[in-house]
């Protein structure tokens, strides 16, 4: 089948969608300005959805998320 009897729109158009870097749709989503990722702000307090290179990423520490340090980037703890 093809994306216009599917969809509803040409295949052009189906191409130019699926690279599109989508919106936030929410007030808890956002695109951050250091990795252009859409995140989420978390209802504890957190931000998820940074890229692994990201300052602002949380790291995972057991069940607890925490910003990472500075030992941390010069460690190379990843």
């Amino acid at each position: 089948m093809s994306a216009e009897s599917q969809l509803g729109i040409s295949a052009e158009e189906l191409r130019v969608r699926e690279k599109a870097r989508p919106k936030p749709t929410t007030s808890r989503e956002f695109r951050c300005e250091e990795c252009k990722a859409r995140c989420t702000r978390l209802t504890e307090g957190g931000e998820a959805g940074h890229a692994y290179f990201c300052s602002r990423r949380l790291r995972r520490t057991g069940a607890e998320r925490e910003r990472p340090t500075l030992e941390d980037l010069e460690g190379g703890d990843a």
